[in-house]
């Protein structure tokens, strides 16, 4: 699975592995139960070196 990096938001900061077929929007949407938040996609694609592995950022949507 895709590594996922968070800038900004309930989630920032942290790395997740998502499904790659969630990643086939430029819109990644979290509904709970724990928090909620839209991220997007950076454009240009950009690569965090993370101690998981390469994650690509995807930013808070406001």
């Amino acid at each position: 699975m895709p590594l996922v990096f968070h800038w900004g938001g309930p989630r920032h900061g942290e790395v997740d592995e998502v499904p790659a077929e969630l990643l086939t929007s430029s819109v990644l949407v979290y509904d709970g139960p724990r928090w909620f938040g839209v991220y997007q996609r950076f454009e240009p694609v950009q690569v965090q070196d993370t101690a998981e592995g390469p994650a690509e950022v995807w930013v808070v949507r406001e």
